[in-house]
């Protein structure tokens, strides 16, 4: 990546199953730290668990097949693990690189790992990375969502998951655990985005449940719709 202002080059990344583009401008060095040194006592003091997060995403890539992702992530995993191992020094812009890369799959795992949490924020993730806030805002503003916006949309998606879920709960459980914090929030929240309530979305994916047939000759089919 280079580093001089102005050039607007791209250098494809890949944090979790998803390519994000990291423009150079939006890099330049007054916007993130040359270093953010890690706090005493975060979760993320040390390489370690940023090269566990960046192999737990190659780990996903993998077995979703998205072999456009593979070898980036290859590089990153191996550059951090060079970098625990003293090979790579930690200052330079290729490990610079590889920290940013890691911090914020990092703080994608963080995210999900807390998603039940009402009081989840970018204090507390930050806090748990051992960086700063405007440093975290800037990692998820490289890749066009902000923090805010990629909690919001992995509470909805695991609230869509467990609407599907059979035998249904609780939409009230539902809102609870995927950390929204009231009931009137997730039904507000979840309309927005979906054009539907909770109770409707649910409605509408089981009766588009797929049906399953019975042996040929016992002329009955089963539809899987909840009562």
């Amino acid at each position: 990546m280079h580093g001089k202002h102005g050039d607007h080059s791209q250098e494809t990344l890949a944090t979790g199953a998803t390519r994000i583009y990291l423009d150079a401008a939006d890099l330049r060095a007054d916007q993130i730290p040359a270093s953010e040194p890690a706090r005493q006592g975060s979760a993320a003091t040390g390489w370690t668990p940023l090269l566990e997060a960046c192999l737990a995403d190659f780990k996903e890539a993998t077995e979703a097949g998205d072999t456009a992702c593979i070898p980036a992530l290859v590089k990153i995993v191996a550059d951090l693990a060079l970098i625990e191992r003293g090979v790579i020094r930690p200052g330079s812009r290729r490990a610079q690189q590889a920290l940013r890369v890691g911090r914020l799959s990092l703080a994608r795992r963080l995210i999900t790992r807390h998603l039940a949490r009402p009081s989840l924020s970018p204090g507390m993730v930050a806090g748990m990375l051992g960086v700063s806030v405007r440093y975290l805002h800037v990692l998820f503003e490289a890749t066009g969502t902000s923090f805010s916006q990629t909690v919001t949309a992995q509470r909805l998606r695991e609230s869509r998951r467990l609407l599907c879920e059979k035998p249904p709960r609780p939409i009230a459980d539902i809102a609870l655990t995927c950390g929204f914090g009231s009931l009137a929030t997730f039904y507000r929240i979840f309309g927005d985005s979906e054009g539907l309530t909770p109770g409707g979305f649910r409605m509408k994916n089981s009766a588009e449940a797929p049906a399953v047939a019975l042996p040929s000759g016992t002329g009955v089919v089963i539809h899987l719709t909840a009562k």
